[in-house]
């Protein structure tokens, strides 16, 4: 209890952090052993903790991923889901899953090869639901497809028609992932006609990093963007968005 005590306190102080940065955020989750960490590895060639272990991932790690196009986007590990939970674990569990609450999309990773899979998908579909973390973008990714034999492929296809198929340990299938988190990415972006002064010029950075310019003039007075901008960015310039 004490250890939980300190991840959450943790976990908090980054989490008010995050909130505070422009950058749009996703959630990794799925069932336990569906392969989420080594997924957030290969995306961004980050050093996660990989195990075959329940909760191997309960202080959840959060790494940055810069998209074609140069947008950044933070994405977070979660704690793998199981069904009956233990007791004991089950604060703890809700705990770290408090991350995907404040996503502003869901990766939702299943292990192609667990022959469950359909019901574990299920399951972590619930969890969800628990929480209040719905309503949100999902991008399902059917994991470990390097395992799977052609006669299996029919039964995945029905199940999941449109999941994105990968390995994350072979990097199979990442070009098309990555494609998919820009366009999730990409489709909650707002256009915005912004006149900065020229002593925020931090701020047109910003709107560079994360978002897309479409044009940019520079006078007298300052610099003139049109740009799609996420809504996190948009609130810390909104003193500048022309009318």
């Amino acid at each position: 209890k004490r250890e939980l005590k300190r991840v959450r306190s943790h976990r908090a102080t980054l989490r008010s952090r995050r909130v505070a940065i422009p950058v749009p955020t996703g959630s990794i989750v799925g069932y336990t052993n569906a392969g989420k960490s080594s997924l957030l590895r290969t995306l961004t060639g980050s050093d996660v903790l990989v195990a075959d272990k329940l909760f191997a991932t309960l202080d959840p790690a959060t790494r940055r991923l810069e998209l074609e196009g140069g947008q950044e986007v933070l994405l977070t590990d979660t704690v793998g889901f199981i069904r009956k939970l233990p007791h004991d674990l089950v604060d703890a569990f809700k705990s770290t899953l408090e991350e995907t609450v404040l996503a502003d999309f869901l990766i939702h990773v299943v292990d192609a090869s667990d022959l469950a899979a359909l019901e574990h998908a299920q399951i972590t579909a619930e969890v969800l639901t628990e929480i209040g973390s719905t309503g949100k973008p999902t991008i399902t990714v059917l994991n470990k497809m390097d395992r799977i034999a052609a006669s299996q492929l029919s039964h995945l296809h029905i199940d999941f028609p449109d999941a994105i198929e990968i390995s994350a340990l072979a990097g199979t299938g990442i070009d098309e992932l990555l494609k998919a988190i820009r366009e999730v990415v990409v489709e909650r972006y707002a256009r915005v006609i912004i006149q900065l002064p020229h002593d925020r010029f931090d701020l047109a950075a910003l709107i560079h990093r994360t978002g897309r310019v479409l044009q940019e003039e520079y006078d007298e007075t300052g610099i003139r963007m049109e740009a799609d901008v996420p809504e996190r960015t948009r609130n810390l310039v909104d003193a500048y968005v022309s009318p």
